[in-house]
């Protein structure tokens, strides 16, 4: 039995819901999978899981995040962000008479096409000069911040030392996959703490494999670029997997899962209103995202089982997928909630994921095919 555990920020309380249900479900799993593969917070989650923590004490470990954030403001980012502002600013008087003419017409432009007079007309201006006419001193902003992230997760990493028991994760049979993307070359890092199954062509050569998954990697599957601090692995500087492989089925496979479980954190039904709000067309870009993500992944293991089927090869077997375990339309998956670490949420989260793993048992639970409607 493989799970796999996508990404999904403070959304991953949804996960333990799950988790609990079907490992003390009567109809649940009879045991813990012998396979996880998770990303960003399903990394946290299938780590806490081969680290052999019951349902309740994960929980404990998603309020405390709620609680305390273990994050720490980066001061360097916001010092250096001082000391380019007043760069530019000392520079500004050596700007030549050309430039200036530019920027003059430009504000003229902008005066004929806004409601000036209003507030909101004058920052619309704003906005539009810097992007248009003054785009380098941006690019000089930007290029001027000296760091590359705005919160240091440290804290983190004694966390989870205190709730695994040291800096690695425990001796364990589970099969783990941690996925994470390589912030210098753009590629997918998938460490293994069991070396892959036989496989066609190279496939072991997309794994990592390390027999003891330390914090340091897990941390690294949660590392949001420009919000996080990325975490070096080794000779690796890793950001978090959601990147690429939000949903990554890929590894269960190369760790031998003969059943397949998903566990995803977005919304599938459509929802029965149009955009409105900004808040609302941030959630539905992070979802679809996430779902093209999945359904990628989704595609390309029913392609591989049909072709598994057709040439009746052995080593290149058929698994069996399920259909994905994945919130119900409620309150508590907003825009807002992918990074909403506050208990009562959280709490919403959890007991959404409880509600969604007894629907899904309740409807077999079904087999995924080629031609479902959920492709």
């Amino acid at each position: 039995m493989g799970l796999v555990l996508s990404g999904g920020g403070a959304r991953g309380a949804f996960q333990v819901g799950v988790w609990k249900v079907l490992r003390l479900h009567p109809r649940g799993l009879r045991s813990a999978p012998q396979v996880i593969s998770g990303t960003s917070a399903g990394a946290l989650n299938g780590a806490l899981i081969a680290a052999g923590l019951t349902p309740d004490e994960m929980l404990d470990f998603w309020l405390g995040l709620a609680d305390n954030p273990p994050v720490k403001a980066n001061e360097k980012f916001f010092s250096s962000l001082v000391n380019t502002l007043y760069e530019i600013a000392k520079d500004e008087p050596m700007r030549g008479i050309s430039r200036r003419v530019r920027e003059v017409k430009t504000i003229g432009r902008l005066f004929r096409k806004h409601r000036w007079y209003a507030q909101s007309g004058a920052l619309a201006m704003a906005i539009e000069f810097f992007l248009t006419a003054r785009f380098d001193t941006v690019s000089s902003l930007l290029e001027g911040i000296d760091t590359t992230y705005l919160f240091d997760t440290s804290p983190v990493r004694d966390r989870l030392r205190k709730i695994i028991g040291g800096d690695f994760l425990p001796p364990t049979d589970t099969r783990l996959a941690i996925n994470t993307v390589d912030s210098r070359t753009g590629n997918v890092i998938r460490i293994v703490n069991h070396p892959p199954v036989k496989a066609p062509g190279a496939a072991a050569h997309h794994y990592r494999y390390e027999p003891k998954i330390s914090i340091d990697m897990i941390l690294a599957s949660a590392a949001i670029p420009l919000l996080f601090n990325p975490v070096q692995v080794g000779e690796l500087e890793l950001w978090d997997g959601g990147l690429l492989v939000n949903s990554p089925m890929a590894p269960v496979v190369a760790l031998g899962a003969q059943r397949i479980v998903p566990v995803l954190v977005t919304v599938r039904e459509p929802r029965q209103r149009s955009m409105n709000n900004f808040g609302h067309a941030v959630e539905c870009l992070v979802d679809t995202l996430l779902e093209n993500a999945y359904n990628i992944d989704r595609k390309l293991l029913l392609d591989r089982n049909a072709l598994a089927e057709r040439f009746q090869d052995p080593e290149l077997r058929k698994v069996q997928l399920f259909r994905a375990i994945r919130p119900r339309v409620a309150a508590a998956f907003n825009a807002g909630s992918y990074l909403y670490f506050e208990r009562q949420a959280m709490l919403a989260m959890y007991e959404a994921g409880q509600q969604a793993a007894l629907a899904w048992l309740d409807q077999g639970p079904l087999v995924d095919v080629r031609n479902s409607p959920e492709l």
